[in-house]
């Protein structure tokens, strides 16, 4: 059954040198579409470059494996050994940064198949879902998330920060307790906007009396590298 599709009929007929250039051009301006929508709703602090080109240039590499595999059974097997030895080791943690790859990827494979109904609707359905989530109250900016230890000797000290906390709206949660030869150590984890004033934050706690080996953590908040 297998050796059917494999010795019939031979390589199927590759798509002239105009539609192939036209094809990919199609797909580098739709994944440049998608691209720039990922850097106008991005929320961070600095803007990974190489993700954005990451983009852009995966629709390119899906659509030409797409038009040099077609139909044929044997090329794709081919491919799909070929592309084994590759390794990739980059890792991505954020969910919503696997999902712009992913969509260019999608935008490859069907200007690939020539789909260019697909891949030109779909874009644009794509990147109007991402701005009314981005506009919306699920696209609010998310606090980075700092870890604020420090000693005291009276319990009163750390009232006097958990009443700073009060004051400047930010959500303090106490993580952990440690009792060491007369004092306490106290752990919590402090979310900032990003666009909140670290020094600031850092310098009122500073002054707070009572507090003593004040120590400031940036806690990791699996985002992309």
């Amino acid at each position: 059954m297998i050796e059917k599709y494999i010795t019939s009929a031979g390589y199927f007929e590759l798509p002239s040198f105009a539609v192939a250039i036209f094809t990919i051009l199609l797909a580098v301006f739709l994944s440049s579409i998608v691209a720039f929508t990922y850097r106008v709703t991005y929320q961070g602090e600095s803007f990974p470059n190489n993700f954005f080109q990451a983009i852009v240039l995966s629709s390119i590499v899906a659509a030409m494996v797409m038009m040099a595999v077609g139909d044929n059974l044997a090329v794709g097997f081919g491919v799909l050994g070929a592309v084994s030895i590759i390794r990739f080791r980059t890792l991505i943690r954020n969910p919503r940064n696997i999902i712009f790859i992913f969509a260019s990827l999608s935008i490859g494979i069907a200007t690939g198949v020539f789909g260019y109904a697909v891949s030109i609707s779909g874009t644009l359905i794509f990147c109007t879902v991402v701005f009314l989530l981005h506009f919306s109250s699920y696209g609010r900016e998310a606090d980075e998330k700092f870890e604020v230890v420090f000693s005291v000797n009276e319990d009163t000290s750390r009232h006097h920060f958990e009443e700073l906390m009060r004051q400047m709206r930010l959500r303090a949660i106490l993580e952990r307790i440690r009792s060491n030869e007369g004092s306490t150590r106290y752990t919590y984890v402090v979310g900032l906007k990003l666009s909140a004033d670290r020094d600031a934050f850092f310098k009122e706690v500073e002054k707070i009396d009572g507090l003593s080996n004040i120590r400031f953590e940036h806690r990791d908040t699996n985002e992309l590298l």
